[in-house]
């Protein structure tokens, strides 16, 4: 076996963590808004497409909580319709199944969407849409919650088609993964773009 890698504080950088903690949260919060296309580079695009892909999702959101954190934005989506609601839509942390992982802090399996009386119905009837089964899972990053990651199964309404067969637990430890390694993607690009290494991501 190797040496371990033994990694010690530098002590000449001490007084510059207070200020690259600051600027990295400051930048965080800066995510979330019209830039954040800019923002998602090809690799962290291909990570959360393929796990959509692998999981069976139809489609999948990024969605990030806007500056007063009342509503959550879908900043990015993998759907036919995404250019109609992605960066326009508004999902209250108040309402709906999305919001729930807002509140609880806790991931989401869903298979009978229909039936839950907690699934806010707007964006599905703003698309034309039915949505029958929904994982969801929080996203942190820069020691916070920042937003959600929401993989959903679809039909049209009043279709006679049999349901999509749904997730399963494996499915959301998939998701669960994928938003682990989304996260530290940014905050990869947060701490080169906080200390001016851009040309290092």
């Amino acid at each position: 076996m190797g040496e371990r890698l033994t990694v010690l504080n530098d002590d000449r950088l001490g007084h510059l963590r207070t200020i690259v903690r600051t600027r990295l949260r400051e930048l965080a919060g800066r995510v979330g808004t019209g830039s954040f296309d800019e923002f998602f580079d090809s690799t962290m695009r291909a990570l959360v497409v393929d796990c959509f892909q692998a999981i069976g999702a139809h489609e999948g959101t990024v969605w990030l909580l806007e500056e007063s954190r009342n509503y959550l934005i879908p900043r990015f989506n993998t759907g036919p319709n995404a250019a109609s609601f992605v960066g326009r839509f508004r999902q209250s942390v108040r309402a709906g199944m999305i919001s729930m992982i807002v509140s609880t802090e806790l991931p989401l399996c869903e298979n009978d969407v229909s039936k839950n009386q907690q699934q806010d119905k707007s964006l599905d009837q703003k698309l034309g849409l039915q949505t029958c089964a929904m994982l969801a899972t929080p996203l942190y990053f820069a020691g916070e919650l920042r937003g959600v990651i929401s993989a959903v199964q679809l039909r049209s309404p009043n279709s006679a088609d049999p349901e999509p067969p749904g997730f399963s637990p494996r499915h959301l430890e998939t998701l669960q993964l994928t938003a682990t390694v989304f996260a530290r993607l940014i905050e990869q690009q947060l701490l080169s773009l906080a200390i001016g290494l851009e040309e290092l991501t």
